[in-house]
């Protein structure tokens, strides 16, 4: 047990978060207009090119170069038109040339005098059945080339990957259907603490209302997961006892804020030291220090910081990645933003720091500013801010102009990123 209240890094704690993590195994079939934001299980790849054929860029007229280069009155016959759906299938011959539209296709049959040429219609002058080209283009000029997108059998999204609204566009010129993507995962959300009430409930005296539980089920459900509100346990046992061990076997995931500090009122971590397993219980960080990762009958279990600020600040830093890939993700693409600092300040060293930050402009340049205060329960530090800003453990002071690391909200919501450098 001694060993377990251990004050770990960041970096520590981050791996064996990750490090703990089986392949995903549970996955389901899904239409294509509900895949977004859904993480695949299998590798989709382009069955046939895109496009299939040369294609025109442009409205005008397609011809072989080499014969209207040998042209002397750079006029050719028109012997035909080919639309989008209803592309020219005859033969062109010498001196021939068609009307063509914007996303028509050219098929080719003799290859002799192959249509390889687009001149745009305003560079060309109709003379009854003939075409006066005024303006000759490069050859090959205004062809969309065939698989110019995809080749046949490419590999166009790996397994993984979570399908953004953007993606399907490309899935749905692939003509695919149905996706076997990984379900998603169950998470349950508990508060704990005597003193907590409902937001639905009438204030009483001493008492404070629930801040962390309606934050946290609305983070966890942004990025992805399906979430299950447990309530409040107060700090009794028994009590607690019951709702996290009946709770294991339903979810894929099990979250509490507060009942993790080592007083003797807090009892989430009695529970995981007598019928779990905790694989670290304090970390060198601020805010959060008091943050407990374990099992509970293979369920994995979070305990996150009673605090407000301390909640959200390692559910963001800690708990994003691990979701991520606890939900299939394999692949972590990491956005970096390194702005100057608009502040002053000593830090302590040895461990990690996050402060919340706003975004300003100064003489065009952006700068981040750090909220004022830097206490674990002033909730208004996390509404009035942008992001967070974070300080390594190596740091001992701050200056105006010292480049920083900088995450906005938004960013590591939006599950694309990542912040698994350490």
């Amino acid at each position: 047990m001694k060993k377990k209240n251990k004050l770990i890094s960041f970096a520590n704690a981050q791996k064996l978060m990750l490090g703990s993590i089986k392949k995903m195994k549970k996955t389901e079939t899904i239409n294509l207009n509900v895949c977004t934001n859904r993480v695949l299980a299998q590798n989709i790849y382009s069955k046939f090119m895109i496009p299939e054929y040369n294609n025109a860029a442009v409205d005008g007229f397609a011809f072989n170069y080499n014969n209207l280069k040998k042209n002397k009155e750079k006029k050719l016959k028109l012997v035909g038109t080919s639309k989008p759906g209803m592309p020219f299938l005859g033969n062109l011959y010498q001196n021939q040339t068609i009307k063509i539209f914007t996303g028509s296709y050219l098929i080719n049959k003799n290859q002799s005098t192959k249509f390889d040429t687009i001149c745009m219609e305003e560079d060309c002058k109709i003379l009854g059945n003939y075409v006066l080209f005024s303006k000759i283009p490069n050859k090959g000029s205004n062809i969309r080339l065939a698989g110019e997108d995809l080749k046949k059998e490419k590999l166009v999204f790996k397994k993984g990957y979570k399908i953004r609204s953007v993606d399907l566009s490309q899935l749905s010129s692939l003509g695919v259907k149905k996706l076997k993507v990984y379900k998603k995962i169950k998470v349950g959300i508990f508060s704990s603490g005597n003193e907590l009430i409902s937001v639905s409930s009438s204030k009483k005296k001493f008492h404070i209302y629930d801040s962390n539980k309606l934050a946290l089920l609305s983070l966890f459900n942004k990025i992805g997961c399906n979430t299950s509100d447990l309530g409040i346990i107060k700090d009794n046992f028994e009590e607690t006892k019951k709702t996290i061990l009946n709770s294991a076997n339903d979810y894929d995931l099990i979250v509490t804020s507060g009942g993790i500090s080592t007083s003797e009122i807090d009892q989430v971590g009695k529970i995981l030291s007598l019928y779990g397993k905790i694989l670290f219980w304090k970390v060198a960080i601020k805010p959060g220090r008091p943050f407990a990762f374990g099992k509970i009958k293979n369920t994995p279990f979070i305990g996150l910081p009673g605090n407000p600020v301390a909640t959200v600040i390692t559910f963001f830093m800690l708990v994003i990645n691990y979701v991520k890939k606890l939900s299939g993700i394999e692949k972590n693409e990491i956005l970096e933003r390194y702005l100057p600092s608009d502040f002053i300040m000593k830090k302590k060293k040895g461990r990690r720091e996050w402060l919340r930050g706003t975004l300003i402009s100064k003489k065009n340049a952006l700068k981040v500013k750090k909220f004022h205060t830097t206490g674990s329960g002033i909730i208004s530090s996390l509404s009035q801010s942008d992001g967070i800003i974070e300080l390594k453990e190596e740091l001992t002071y701050i200056s105006k102009g010292n480049l920083l690391k900088f995450y906005r909200y938004e960013d590591m919501l939006n599950w694309k990123y990542c912040i698994l450098q350490i």
